[in-house]
């Protein structure tokens, strides 16, 4: 029986490695192998089998995506990057929150590509883990969204941009308010240092509990489904991530306003 094209697309490794490949541009077979690692024989099999499909091309010693192929590969990675990430941690995303991210960045959740779910000690709950503190700590610029209020942020805030580090903040109105009423010092010396901005937010504009993004990683913390708020952040590295984590925090600026002085 002849294959689908969705089997054809979805039921062989070696053929979903080859058309996200093409992805980048043609490639000669010398290239196809030696980026996949694989002998001729197996994979001209695959390449014929696509090349049935009408999903891949050959011109001049190129292989390279179709017509039909530019339209399909990148949904499929879209689809595959995101299956990616449920199934990577499974049990977390289904205790979790999710509609709390915002319709266009769930479409995108795939992009947090190869992260991880980073939690903090016991006796520092309220606090963030040591690992994303780290990080924070050597990163030029640092942007923070949050909606929830952690009792590190004024100390942590001001130690950053005390020593140079780039950072804005957008917090909802909730979080604005605890930080006046129970911080108004604190806050006031952080908006007086040189790189920092603050910005404030409808409380129902943020549902998210918080969001780092800087040029080294992305971290990103939901409210479970019971609206329980347990500190645990997910955490990446990848390119992907970085850039989905800024749209993400652009979004929410985008909707705040600027505080210049309290």
């Amino acid at each position: 029986m002849e294959s689908s094209l969705l089997d054809v697309l979805f039921l062989s490794e070696k053929r979903k490695n080859l058309l996200m490949l093409l992805m980048d541009g043609p490639k000669t077979i010398e290239e196809i192998k030696n980026t996949l690692e694989v002998r001729s024989s197996p994979i001209m099999t695959q390449i014929k089998i696509l090349m049935k499909q009408d999903l891949i091309v050959e011109n001049n010693r190129l292989y390279k995506l179709s017509s039909i192929g530019e339209i399909l590969v990148p949904k499929m990675r879209a689809i595959l990057e995101t299956f990616n990430v449920f199934d990577k941690n499974h049990d977390y995303w289904i205790n979790q929150d999710m509609t709390s991210i915002p319709p266009e960045f769930l479409d995108n959740i795939g992009k947090l590509g190869n992260y991880s779910e980073i939690k903090p000690d016991r006796n520092h709950v309220f606090e963030y883990p040591k690992e994303v503190v780290k990080n924070l700590s050597e990163s030029d610029k640092v942007m923070i969204s949050s909606s929830f209020f952690l009792p590190i942020y004024p100390s942590l805030c001001i130690e950053l941009a005390a020593k140079g580090t780039d950072i804005t903040l957008v917090f909802t109105e909730y979080v604005y308010d605890r930080m006046l009423n129970d911080y108004k010092k604190e806050l006031e010396h952080f908006l007086n240092l040189k790189y920092t901005k603050l910005y404030v937010c409808n409380n129902n504009n943020m549902k998210i509990a918080s969001s780092i993004v800087t040029e080294k990683f992305m971290a990103l913390s939901l409210f479970c489904n019971s609206g329980i708020y347990y500190n645990h952040n997910l955490v990446s590295f990848d390119e992907s991530a970085l850039k989905w984590g800024k749209e993400l925090f652009d979004h929410y600026k985008s909707v705040a306003r600027p505080i210049i002085r309290v």
